[in-house]
């Protein structure tokens, strides 16, 4: 690339890996957290669902602000800000750990965590300007999301079996912001304007059409069934087997530790495959192994359905992402921008949702929610599939980028 020499690929691939694990963090362990956070404030899992709605607001302004945001601080600004944000909130909930400081506290890290996300995705895409580079690429830094579901799964459910308080998820979170400091401070970043101008003409003269907003559709509702599925599975399973709270964390953990093998191997996978036949072979098995998750009545069945659903589940995020950006010729950063944006209106929304057909319809419904959720993410797809421009566009090139 020509302006390699001005920054340093390294540690940018490293802050782009730490920030899907740092979002990973706070997303995969809702559902283990919720019963010490239910606990220690006398709170129902609903109530403490709609103070999560916080976190998700908090994530969501930095994603959808996020091209202005990093046109007029640069790169390391926003970075730096938010990681020194995150250190700071984590030691006053430490001091003060009250539901007004959780609240609050929750609010900012997700809007860190929105920061971080945002700028990692935009650097994948900075410096992996081929599409097959960048598809692989996306994958394997979604990797270290599902690493961060696989790893905090296990970690926080033997701390709060070992007695530790909640507050134990938020030391981790500081940690982390503390590893981004360093990362930041050390790195040199390219410019953000060089990206836009390149394409800038022949993207604004060229419009998205429908299959780009199906897929936007199609993201919305895959992120708003994983967070889901992860936050009120565990509690689903205790309910209804009547088993203890690190018997059931055992099922989240096999999902995210399958999620992370499978994004392993998915960047080699979508190298010798059609992306259109990943994307609707992974979402048909995800949508069998969900509803047999929420469904069934054999424990042994449903650990197998995790593991299943976590496999191929894996590549839909990215996956979906490169299909969305292959849809134009030219896929400006605006567009891989809009893509992330609709999709994180799911992570935005899915406590909301979940916490009120919780309320309404018990846990059962809650879990159910996001097997909807992936009914709709199958049908949208299809529609998406049928009015596809990016076989014609890229004819000629490996579609399965």
């Amino acid at each position: 690339m020509q302006m390699s020499e001005h920054y340093s690929r390294g540690s940018l691939n490293a802050i782009s890996y730490l920030s899907y694990y740092f979002v990973g963090a706070l997303v995969s362990t809702l559902g283990i957290v919720l019963g010490p956070l239910c606990a220690a404030f006398n709170k129902d899992p609903s109530f403490i669902g709609q103070v999560f709605t916080l976190m998700n607001i908090g994530m969501f302004v930095p994603i959808m602000l996020g091209g202005i945001l990093m046109r007029k601080w640069g790169l390391q600004k926003p970075l730096v800000i938010a990681a020194a944000l995150t250190i700071l909130i984590s030691a006053l909930l430490f001091v003060t750990p009250t539901l007004t400081m959780f609240s609050v506290a929750v609010a900012i890290i997700g809007a860190c965590g929105g920061i971080f996300m945002t700028i990692g995705s935009y650097l994948v895409v900075r410096i992996n300007p081929d599409e097959k580079s960048r598809s692989s690429a996306l994958i394997f830094t979604d990797f270290f999301f599902s690493l961060a579901g696989a790893t905090l799964s296990f970690l926080l459910a033997w701390m709060f079996k070992l007695g530790a308080s909640w507050i134990a998820m938020y030391a981790i979170m500081g940690g982390l912001g503390v590893i981004m400091l360093i990362l930041t401070l050390r790195s040199r970043y390219p410019s953000t304007e060089a990206p836009e101008a390149a394409h800038q003409e022949v993207s604004s003269k060229e419009p998205w059409g429908r299959p780009v907003w199906l897929l936007c559709g199609a993201l919305f509702l895959f992120l708003l069934a994983e967070p889901i599925f992860t936050m009120w599975t565990p509690g689903y399973l205790q309910w209804r087997f009547t088993i203890k709270p690190e018997e059931a964390a055992l099922y989240t953990t096999v999902y995210w530790v399958a999620k992370a093998i499978g994004l392993f191997l998915n960047q080699f996978t979508v190298k010798w495959m059609k992306l259109r036949t990943f994307l609707l072979i992974c979402t048909a098995v995800g949508l069998v192994s969900i509803a047999l998750i929420t469904n069934s009545a054999n424990t042994t069945l449903i650990l197998i359905a995790c593991g299943a659903f976590g496999f191929f589940n894996s590549g839909l995020f990215s996956g979906l992402m490169s299909y969305g950006s292959l849809q134009v010729s030219h896929s400006s950063p605006t567009l891989i921008s809009a893509l992330l944006t609709c999709g994180t209106v799911g992570t935005l929304l899915f406590a909301t949702v979940s916490s009120l057909v919780n309320s309404h319809f018990g846990l059962h419904g809650a879990v159910n929610a996001s097997t909807i959720a992936y009914a709709l993410l199958m049908v949208t797809l299809l529609m998406a599939v049928a009015c596809s421009k990016a076989e014609r566009l890229h004819q000629g090139e490996a579609v399965a980028v």
